[in-house]
């Protein structure tokens, strides 16, 4: 996948809703927002998209930049996300699964670019090329069986 981070974005209602409502209009899925830094001010939007979207994505980040008022856009190639619930794991928390996973792939040396959670899923985004070698690691971590599901 390719994440896509809008800095800068003046914090005023609406602003997100420009930017995906572009990408819908235009047929691009998005695989997962990321949440970003922001103050009173502005901040950061991120999001990812499919490799085969890429290109796309960005023609329309260039065609709706100037309405985002975003000081500039960079780009991350070859990351994969990895999930996997909380019911599959051996943790009843989600700060506990997520400390778990972290530990895990720290004490392996992966580099994890972003960590999320929702009520019953972790997110794991890091790159590519570690994915499999990751998958490996948070199924011994958190349970024995295979649970972790690239998306």
């Amino acid at each position: 996948m390719v994440r896509f981070t809008c800095h800068g974005v003046p914090a005023k209602p609406g602003m997100a809703g420009k930017l995906f409502g572009a990408l819908g209009k235009n047929g691009i899925n998005v695989i997962h927002m990321f949440n970003a830094e922001h103050d009173e001010t502005e901040g950061d939007v991120a999001f990812s998209v499919a490799e085969s979207d890429a290109d796309a994505a960005k023609a329309v980040l260039e065609a709706v930049k100037g309405e985002l008022e975003a000081q500039k856009i960079t780009v991350q190639h070859d990351l994969a996300i990895l999930s996997f619930n909380f019911d599959e794991t051996h943790c009843d928390t989600v700060l506990g699964s997520m400390t778990l996973a972290l530990r895990a792939l720290a004490r392996d040396h992966v580099d994890v670019f972003h960590i999320a959670a929702s009520t019953k899923r972790v997110f794991v985004v890091l790159p590519d090329a570690q994915a499999e070698r990751a998958s490996a690691i948070l199924s011994r971590a958190l349970k024995e069986d295979p649970i972790i599901h690239p998306i």
